[in-house]
């Protein structure tokens, strides 16, 4: 038993009295009855004298386990006496007459089927037209967390790692991957060996369902891959086309070929993501110091898949809009992104797959690490982009707005049923987790960290690491105790806000606190004193002060001219007194010439004065009044923070009256319009990438903010291109488009003409995937009550949205004032519906959850919510209901308790935004 689950008795794991060291697996899926049968025999470890072998399984059907012992004191094989299953702790036990002795080695030889399920998870089948517009199948899998059990009889836990072999029985016509290369390709005899024809069978048989005889098959053999755990097996079967390149071999010791794979007439748009693996594979073996240890990778693009990718030793695969970009049709916007999601999973094949977690408490140190080794990457690759301070604009503030509820958690989280695991799939362990790790990095100087993580993956690589085996060798190669004050980060909910008061004396008092959204923190919850550098920006440096103590004095400049959190490093808010910030709004307006000449340093003053006034420490007027000073910006990140929290004000004022909700949108339309004008709609050839996405976000603000001009440009341009001119909107702005047209239509009937024609776009099969996402997505932005009914119930058809999609429509519909009573109603009527919809991807169903409830200001809703969910069992789905329903009484509490103050504010300063 590993150290941890001695630690954690409570932890549901397996029995030690055996352990696996290989697994030798033959599968054959058949695409027409959706059925697999498989044979794997498992090589063994017998650590104590047994008479029983307990292992994980789910909707497997085992027919036959026959056990094989040089030990065995009269025959050397035997047939399993009795087969038992708990489904409820997806458990088989497989009972044999003679006792098999300690400390010799056995193989588990088990005939079995399963089902290629439709549920996005294990072993299952995805949908695809083919070029006559008929539903065609593939099958693929999806192991992570908890579902090699659903494939095969295995020990599905991620510190009993092996070596396999995997053998595929295929139609010849198709292609197939796995982990590995293919060894061996050739015709397949159908024996009934595999499809349950053999004798021998402990229980039942199956008669009639192997693959039509007048289909030829091949079997497929892949080389025998590295130790491994169970959830990073993988296969895919289908019609799949592929590009290759290999990459330049400087720091893997030999060229690497790399390859994606999509549906036939589609890999061509795989071109970008090939560029970005190639690049970033060279890049990682120069980073961790080892090289890529697999003879090749992967990517492949699934049709339906639950995540946006998965870290598969070797075989990566990826929702199609995560991988596949088309140069020409695409919007840009999906650029970085798929660049991104590209480096976070070939961070993994170091860092989860050469190194692996011990168990899901450290799942942290798998996604937090890859979220900002990815970003290291694509910042190697594309300097251009500027991607750290789009980290501080875009990730630090999806884990801080989780983390500043009471229902978040801690990075490391004790994870004791398998059922708990997906649920700490979320900010806190991607974002939060790579942002403490940003800051870490920063502090003791990214050489030094790599250095460090060099040290960690050589020590532990092909085995398993705890976040403690991290601190140990980053504090052995930064000759300091890291994990003193990491622990504090990992292990304990929530990050300070940090209060500043002027001592008038050239100092300033620095007071840390945990920081609540809600603004009501007791005694009890602010027992953590963090270990928080401080970074203090000076017009000529950075003082490198460090936060140690619950309270403290620092020296500033007389003049009050500093800022905490030097580029946005450090993971805390910094609530300033009003004259600071007053005088910071100052330097905002002196742009490059002053001291806040880093946009890192602008977003994260815009983030912390946004967040301080929903937790009231600061108030909404005061954040109002600091937009203001934006005016001269031309930093697409520091204007794309602002969009945030304006429109997240928006959002919560939604019920307040008019003429205010007018007015807010006013002072968004004085901030963006100009500089839509100035920018305009058309794109040059070499312009920049930010300059780029600045246009897109200017034209949408504007836009949805009612400046006429753009509305009319909108309008006529949407029109043209419904006519068949496709340079009238170019990719990048077609979703703004779509969003302003239905937002400023004038009457039900225009809408509806709107709507129609974007729902044509979605359904235009020809188009990327994410043009028509795009298309779908802004579908929900309508206030006729009846076309949002249309929308939903197109979300319950498999024919018209996908089930993965399923959630654009739910958060469209959050995200609009005029839709979510009836999404309410919707969510509550086919709750059952939704729950069979979703059993099986129960994140999925959490997140329609979060949508469902999330958009509310009300605390009456509140009480009527938890009325609702009082009846039902919410144990898979808890957290993100409770941080929704948390969400809703931080608005409310924020929206009453400022909203008199913004209506006079609004009112006073009418005039200079009209």
């Amino acid at each position: 038993m590993c150290k941890s689950a001695i630690e954690n008795p409570d932890r549901q794991v397996l029995p030690t009295n055996v352990k696996p060291t290989h697994y030798d697996l033959t599968l054959q899926p058949n695409l027409e009855t959706f059925v697999f049968y498989g044979q794997v025999k498992v090589n063994l470890n017998v650590n104590q004298d047994t008479k029983s072998i307990t292992l994980n399984t789910r909707d497997i059907k085992i027919h036959s386990a026959v056990l094989s012992s040089e030990g065995l004191k009269t025959e050397s094989k035997q047939t399993a006496t009795e087969i038992t299953y708990d489904k409820k702790k997806d458990l088989a036990t497989m009972t044999f007459a003679e006792s098999v002795p300690a400390n010799t080695k056995a193989v588990l030889d088990i005939s079995f089927e399963g089902e290629l399920n439709e549920n996005m998870a294990g072993f299952y089948r995805s949908t695809y037209k083919d070029a006559d517009g008929n539903t065609k199948y593939l099958a693929t899998t999806q192991f992570e967390p908890t579902d090699a059990r659903r494939a095969l009889p295995c020990w599905d836990e991620p510190s009993l790692k092996a070596t396999f072999d995997v053998t595929l029985v295929v139609p010849s016509e198709l292609v197939a991957l796995s982990n590995m290369d293919v060894v061996s390709e050739k015709p397949y005899s159908d024996t009934g060996k595999l499809t349950g024809k053999t004798e021998g069978k402990t229980e039942g048989k199956t008669e009639g369902k192997t693959e039509s005889s007048s289909k030829s098959l091949k079997e497929v053999k892949y080389s025998t891959t590295p130790l491994m755990s169970t959830y990073l097996l993988a296969f895919c079967v289908g019609p799949f086309e592929y590009i290759e390149a290999f990459t330049s071999g400087e720091h893997n010791r030999t060229p690497i070929r790399s390859r994606v794979y999509a549906l036939p007439g589609s890999v061509e748009q795989g071109r970008h993501a090939l560029n970005v693996c190639t690049a970033a594979l060279e890049y990682f073996a120069q980073v961790f110091g080892e090289p890529y240890p697999l003879p090749k990778i992967d990517m492949v693009a699934i049709p339906d898949f639950e995540a946006g990718a998965m870290e598969n030793w070797g075989l990566i695969t990826y929702r199609t809009v995560a991988l596949l970009f088309d140069e020409k049709s695409s919007s840009i916007v999906y650029k970085k992104s798929t660049a991104y999601t590209v480096c976070h999973e070939l961070a993994h094949q170091w860092f989860g797959n050469l190194v692996t977690m011990e168990w899901w408490d450290h799942l942290w140190l798998n996604e937090g690490f890859a979220t900002w080794v990815g970003w290291l990457a694509v910042d190697n690759i594309f300097p251009d982009w500027d991607i750290w301070t789009s980290f501080v604009n875009e990730d630090m503030p999806r884990a801080l707005s989780l983390d500043a509820l009471r229902s978040s958690h801690p990075i490391e989280v004790t994870v004791n049923d398998p059922a708990e695991i997906h649920q700490i799939f979320d900010a806190i362990s991607y974002y939060k987790g790579a942002s403490v790790i940003r800051m870490l990095s920063s502090w003791l100087g990214v050489d030094t960290f790599l250095a460090g993580v060099r040290r960690y993956v050589h020590r532990h690589k092909l085995g398993n690491a705890s976040t403690d085996d991290l601190w140990k060798a980053l504090s052995e190669e930064a000759k300091v105790d890291v994990s003193k004050f990491m622990t504090l980060w990992t292990k304990r909910v929530g990050y300070p806000v940090l209060t500043v008061k002027n001592n008038n004396t050239g100092s300033i008092n620095v007071t840390q606190s945990r920081y609540l959204s809600t603004g009501d923190l007791n005694e009890e919850e602010d027992s953590t004193v963090w270990w928080a550098p401080l970074g203090i920006l000076l017009p000529e440096k950075i003082e490198p002060h460090t936060l140690t103590e619950k309270s403290q004095n620092f020296n500033v400049p007389a003049d009050g001219l500093f800022k905490i959190n030097a580029g946005q490093t450090s993971v805390y808010r910094v609530n300033y007194p009003i004259e600071t910030i007053r005088v910071l709004g100052g330097e905002v307006k002196k742009g490059k010439g002053g001291l806040l000449a880093n946009a890192s340093d602008r977003v994260g003053l815009i983030a912390d004065a946004g967040n301080l006034c929903v937790s009231g420490e600061q108030t909404t007027t005061a954040f109002l009044e600091l937009a203001q000073a934006f005016v001269n910006e031309d930093n697409y990140f520091v204007w794309s923070q602002l969009s945030a929290h304006l429109s997240k004000i928006l959002g919560v004022w939604y019920e307040q009256p008019e003429e205010i909700r007018n007015g807010l949108k006013a002072l968004r339309r004085s901030l963006f319009a100009p500089v839509a004008h100035k920018l305009g709609w058309e794109f040059a050839e070499n312009e920049d990438y930010l300059t780029n996405i600045l246009r897109v976000l200017a034209l949408t603000n504007a836009g949805r903010s009612d400046d006429t001009k753009t509305v009319e440009e909108a309008k006529n341009r949407f029109w043209q291109f419904v006519d068949g001119n496709d340079d009238a909107l170019h990719p990048n702005l077609r979703g703004p488009v779509y969003n302003i047209v239905l937002g400023a239509a004038e009457n039900e009937e225009e809408e509806e003409k709107f709507w129609e024609q974007i729902l044509k776009i979605y359904r235009d099969e020809k188009l990327p995937t994410d043009q028509r996402l795009i298309a779908l997505n802004a579908l929900g932005g309508v206030k006729s009550k009846d076309l949002i009914q249309r929308y939903l119930a197109m979300s319950m058809d498999e024919k018209e949205v996908r089930g993965q999609d399923s959630l654009y429509v739910f958060g469209s519909l959050s995200s609009n004032p005029d839709a979510r009573e009836l999404l309410w109603k919707f969510f509550t009527e086919k709750f059952d519906i939704l729950h069979a919809k979703f059993a099986k991807s129960i994140s999925l169903f959490g997140n329609a959850v979060r949508s469902a409830v999330g958009g509310f200001v009300s605390l009456d809703r509140v009480a009527e919510i938890e009325t609702f969910f009082a009846d039902k069992d919410t144990k898979e789905y808890a957290r993100p209901l409770q941080q929704a329903l948390e969400g809703v009484r931080v608005n409310a509490t924020w929206v009453e308790r400022d909203h008199q103050d913004v209506a006079v504010w609004i009112k006073a300063n009418a005039k200079n935004f009209a």
